[in-house]
């Protein structure tokens, strides 16, 4: 008594099966019977809401989730500030690291990057100093090249005028010699003489003429060349000034960026909270040596999202953003609503078989999941292959909590406002292959109801219910139910054994 007391549950359920298994047995035993017209019913014909769903159970997890880390690691976990079940706000603090070492390594990084500050701006300094040094050579140097040239052809045109007047000299002092008409007098000798000079420095004016137009030919010709050679040496100063500056720009980047990187250690070892809600993990103690991994997890209880099961064989059926009604025994009869959010396309694991499968080709699921929807089994044996799907919850509500199950029921289709009948009210005839039911036409003396077969199609079928297509039946219309006797039995000992344990 003791056991049974301490597995109430386990029992209920036991209880339930049992009875449906009875109740199956009886059916089968009494299948062959006709009823009576004494146990004959009768049901009206109504337009209904009806659906076709996958029911399933699942579990509450909070819909956003925040896992808090750190990148500094290596270091000692000094403080925990927040337990499992604290709320907390963003921005709060959640624990703290050892920052002591970090603290001198930046201490030291600052001292190095400020040397190497003093020491490049040095640096700097002469190359700028030798830059502008080049920057005056090369105008000086360029401005030489014009001047250069300049003289050159005024040294050839003051060599051209001594030449000419050489010339005029020469030919002078010929005219002079040809005048004198004693050519054996001194005069004529001296004249003569003089002649002899004058041509020999006419030579030599050629000459010195023809050598300053060379030079200045040559200037010339060497203009753009030379011009070129003072800017490649100008620029290759230029270069070497750019790659000073480079070069110790990186250096003193790379020293900053290595107290930017401490910094932010530092930074990281006062670890906060990025979103306010629940703390529902914290995987860290006091004297740990934090290596990176979730310190805390912060649910945000203000939204949730439901995770279930779903086996291979309605996975294929499920798709997101398909309607989904949701029941909780924290919120009662209310029906909340909820959305397909995610369906896993790699399977997660086996079911258990539950009260959602099976049994003798009875739908569990479909007898305790109340009218207005049809419910496929979802896991039939322990080797069933399952897959996760996450459901949006839409309907906010205050009495939900993390860890809570639900029972849903997945819409798979709806059809709003058609005829419906209970489903047993409908009828295989004799060949199998079409389907009736018996329409009431009137009494009988006796007290039997007078009937008619009217031929039906069968659309969606919910728990309790079939929708009636392509029929001459109208709403309001009374039609026999054989089997309402047998099914209120059924559903009475399903009721009687839940009163047991208050399930």
């Amino acid at each position: 008594m003791k056991w049974i007391k301490e597995h109430k549950k386990v029992c209920i359920i036991i209880a339930i099966v049992v009875v449906v298994v009875i109740a199956i047995i009886i059916g089968v035993v009494s299948g062959g019977k006709k009823q009576t017209d004494s146990n004959e019913e009768t049901a009206t014909v109504e337009k209904r809401t009806l659906m076709e769903s996958v029911s399933a159970t699942g579990t509450f997890v909070a819909a956003d989730e925040e896992k808090i880390t750190s990148d500094t690691t290596g270091v000692e976990v000094l403080a925990v500030n927040v337990e499992v079940g604290d709320r907390v706000s963003a921005g709060d603090v959640i624990a703290v690291l050892d920052s002591a070492d970090l603290q001198d390594n930046l201490a030291d990084a600052k001292e190095s990057l400020a040397d190497t500050n003093e020491q490049t701006q040095r640096t700097k300094d002469s190359a700028k100093r030798n830059l502008e040094q080049a920057g005056k050579t090369r105008d000086e140097d360029l401005a030489d090249v014009d001047t250069n040239i300049q003289d050159a052809y005024d040294e050839w045109q003051s060599a051209e005028n001594n030449y000419n007047e050489s010339v005029a000299a020469y030919n002078e002092a010929v005219a002079m010699a040809n005048s004198i008409m004693d050519k054996t007098s001194t005069a004529y000798t001296n004249a003569n003489s003089q002649v002899n000079t004058l041509k020999r420095q006419m030579d030599t004016d050629r000459r010195t003429a023809d050598s300053r137009k060379s030079s200045y030919d040559r200037l010339v010709s060497q203009r753009e060349d030379t011009i070129k050679r003072i800017n490649d040496t100008y620029q290759d100063q230029v270069d070497t000034y750019n790659n000073t500056m480079d070069s110790t720009e990186d250096s003193g980047k790379t020293q900053q960026e290595r107290i930017d990187d401490l910094q932010e250690q530092i930074d990281g070892t006062v670890v906060k909270a990025t979103a306010s809600g629940l703390v529902t993990a914290v995987n860290v103690e006091v004297g740990d040596t934090y290596n990176g991994s979730v310190i805390a997890v912060i649910d945000n209880v203000d939204s949730f999202d439901i995770t279930t099961e779903i086996d291979e064989y309605d996975i294929n059926s499920i798709a997101v953003g398909q309607e989904v009604v949701i029941k909780t025994n924290a919120t009662g009869d209310e029906e909340l609503s909820g959305t397909v959010k995610k369906v896993s396309p790699i399977a997660t694991g086996s079911s258990s078989g539950d009260l959602s499968g099976s049994l003798g080709g009875l739908d569990l699921g479909s007898i305790m999941g109340g009218s207005g929807s049809s419910s496929f089994s979802t896991g039939n044996s322990n080797d069933d292959v399952t897959f996760t799907v996450t459901i949006a919850l839409n309907t906010p509500s205050d009495k939900l909590r993390i860890g809570m199950t639900a029972k849903l029921n997945i819409v798979l289709q709806k059809n709003a406002d058609v005829l419906s009948v209970p489903y047993n009210a409908v009828q295989t005839d004799d060949e199998g292959t079409s389907y009736y039911v018996q329409k009431v036409t009137g009494t009988n003396e006796d007290g039997t109801y007078k009937t008619k077969k009217i031929k039906v199609d069968k659309g969606i079928e919910s728990d309790y219910y079939t929708e009636i297509i392509n029929s001459g039946l109208e709403e309001g219309d009374q039609v026999i139910v054989p089997a309402a006797e047998k099914q209120n039995s059924l559903e009475d000992m399903i009721n009687q054994s839940s009163s047991m344990g208050g399930v």
